[in-house]
Formats: C-alpha cells, sequence, structure tokens
C-alpha cells in the first residue's frame, strides 16, 4: 500500500461523493449532510466483530447501512474461516496492520464472491480513515480507470497524529473544514480516501493495532514474524458487558 504516488490524486477525491472509488461520476459533498458515523455512541446491538490475535483482542463495530456489500463479504468470510490463523502485515512508520491476503507475499487477497463478481468501493462522506478505521483493500479494474475493487485484504489504522502538513494538503485540495478539523481531532490518513472503503471502526484494541504495527517483521512485505489472527467472530454490541468489562 504505496501512499506518497497517490496522495495528490487520493487528496482531490477526497472533495466529493464518489458512486464508486475514485470515480468519474462525482458530485461535490455537502458539509452540512456530512455525519461521522465512526463517533456516535454504539447502539444496543449493533453488529460488531472481535479479533483475536496471539497478542491481544481487537473490537470493532462495523458499518452495515453504510457499506452493506463490503460488511456482507467480510462477514462470509468469517464465517467460512478464511481468517483463521490468518498472517498480519505490519508498517510501522503509518502505524498501520493489514491481514486477508492470499498469496505468500500478502499482496493479493481472494476477489470473487460467490457470484463471480468483485465487491466494488462503497464511499460515502459519513466514513473517514480515522484512526481506527477498519478498510479493504483491493484491485484496480484495468490501468486505464481509477475504479477500484475490494478483496479479502482488509488494514486498520492505530493511532496516527494529525500532522501539519497534512492538514495543509487537506486545505489545499479543498477539504471541508468539517472534515479536517475531525482529522485535525483524531488523527488517520486522509489520502486514503476514495481508494478504499472504511466499512469498520475499532472500539476496544486500538493499542494492540499499535503494537503490533510495531513488532517484528520479516521478508520484503514486513509479515509479523511471531502473531497471527487466532480467529474472528461475529457478534452483537452488550453496552452492559462493555461496562462490567
Amino acid at each position: 500500500m504505496k501512499k506518497k504516488g497517490r496522495i495528490a490524486l487520493c487528496l482531490l477525491a477526497a472533495v466529493f461523493l464518489l458512486t464508486g472509488c475514485m470515480s468519474s461520476d462525482a458530485v461535490p459533498i455537502d458539509e452540512s449532510e456530512i455525519h461521522f458515523v465512526q463517533f456516535d455512541e454504539i447502539k444496543e446491538g449493533s453488529e460488531i466483530a472481535i479479533i483475536t490475535t496471539s497478542a491481544g483482542t481487537i473490537k470493532m463495530v462495523l458499518f452495515p447501512e453504510e457499506a452493506p456489500n463490503t460488511v456482507e463479504h467480510f462477514k462470509k468470510l468469517v464465517n467460512d474461516g478464511y481468517f483463521t490463523n490468518m498472517r498480519i502485515f505490519a508498517q510501522a512508520e503509518e502505524h498501520t496492520i493489514i491481514s486477508g491476503a492470499e498469496d505468500e507475499m500478502g499482496v493479493l487477497g481472494k476477489l470473487l464472491t460467490e457470484d463471480e463478481k468483485p465487491i466494488q468501493c462503497e464511499t460515502t462522506p459519513n466514513l473517514w480513515h480515522f484512526s481506527g478505521a477498519v478498510s479493504v483493500l483491493g484491485y484496480q479494474e484495468n490501468r486505464f480507470s481509477q475504479d477500484y475493487v475490494s478483496d479479502s485484504r482488509f488494514f486498520i489504522i492505530g493511532n496516527v497524529e494529525p500532522t501539519t502538513q497534512m492538514v495543509n494538503d487537506m486545505e489545499e485540495y479543498g477539504y471541508p473544514m468539517k472534515v479536517i478539523n475531525a482529522y485535525k481531532e483524531h488523527g488517520g490518513y486522509p489520502q486514503y480516501t476514495g481508494a478504499y472503503t472504511v466499512f469498520g471502526q475499532v472500539y476496544e484494541g486500538l493499542d494492540v493495532v499499535d503494537a503490533l504495527s510495531e513488532m517484528k517483521t520479516t521478508g520484503d512485505y514486513k509479515e509479523l514474524a511471531d502473531v497471527v489472527i487466532e480467529k474472528i467472530e461475529l457478534s452483537t454490541y452488550q453496552a452492559t458487558e462493555e461496562q462490567s468489562a
């Protein structure tokens, strides 16, 4: 996931609500309609995923209303046991972990669904790549298009402090001030906007993400040497249990 070469293009795309990732069919974002659902209080009974690694547990809330096809695909992979004993790749410089790869290098994921059609990107002005965001990676549909489709690989952004350069870039490329202020408060990677679908948000275990991103890796693609995802389980959020934990 090389970001530097695509920062300007992705930042420019973020000014729009895209019908498909990086699509040309775009309309300007109405700032008044932006609602950051990632920061809403989690409702009782909301769908969640519990990621158990050999170094700790990560809990995230899913957003089926905002990214229905992406969430459905992720849940199917979970139910199929696809992520059991799955390798994790770490990017310490970006405080990010990646998993869900099928190939040995970690750069390819499971693309096709049961109907043999890829999952199209599901972008929305209500979900952004803030710290704690869970997003999918994917493939460019063809080299002449900026449209991306999602696959089984997902990445989690750890605690990322906002920088002056990040804010300056967002201002230069016309981000809504509401979004800029949110990134100032929460940090993250606005340059991924318009390229990848956010479908979840970590609400417990972000410290585990940070710790994993800093662990020893092996090989050119930075696979964690000693830690895997042991399992992922689907559940529903129970506020009383969280309060008593």
